[in-house]
């Protein structure tokens, strides 16, 4: 009896650390799929709080092109991090071309459009277009930016780690992330483009 005891102590103190290690602000309380993993993806933004008010204007700046062009927040499962653009879903270039390339219609060419994501998307601003990341914090927070060595495993002082985030929530399907921009707090809601891990 003493024994079962034992072991049933031994396995709920172990399910009290998984739970503890495992908790965000907004969950999951649980999940057996690893961080990395559900991290990893192209994100495509579908909130933006700033100081707990919503704010269509950030949120718009997701977009352009009347909506039917997207920039899309990738994750690279190799602790790589970028913008991408993608038609919205649902919208059919009337050329069927890749964003990459000019549309006869739009007069702008890829450089133009990333150059107004640059000028008008905070986050973009912020982060700049690529580079790496890492957790920290006991996977609680995310950095992003880069050194020489291309690492930024590192501690959150080093003057190399160029943004930190709070991570408010890491699901599969959704992901929050809180930055500290000019001292506002800037809470982005996140949706996967993809139902797979983005291993690259």
């Amino acid at each position: 009896m003493r024994r079962i005891t034992k072991i049933s102590l031994v396995v709920f103190a172990g399910l009290s650390i998984l739970f503890s290690a495992c908790k965000y602000e907004e969950g999951p309380g649980i999940s057996f799929r690893a961080k990395r993993d559900r991290i990893s993806n192209e994100w495509k933004v579908t909130g933006y709080a700033v100081d707990g008010t919503e704010d269509a204007a950030l949120k718009k700046s997701f977009t352009s092109a009347g909506d039917s062009i997207v920039l899309y927040f990738v994750m690279g499962r190799t602790n790589f991090y970028t913008f991408n653009m993608d038609y919205a879903a649902g919208y059919s270039s009337p050329t069927k071309e890749k964003v990459l390339t000019m549309n006869p219609k739009d007069d702008r060419t890829y450089r133009d459009i990333l150059a107004n994501f640059d000028a008008n998307n905070v986050l973009y601003k912020t982060i700049k277009q690529a580079g790496k990341w890492s957790f920290n914090d006991k996977s609680r927070k995310v950095s992003f930016g880069a050194n020489e060595m291309n690492d930024i495993s590192q501690s959150e002082s080093n003057p190399t780690t160029a943004v930190n985030a709070d991570i408010i929530m890491l699901k599969n399907d959704m992901l929050k992330l809180e930055f500290s921009i000019a001292g506002k707090k800037h809470r982005i809601t996140f949706e996967p483009k993809n139902d797979e891990i983005y291993k690259k």
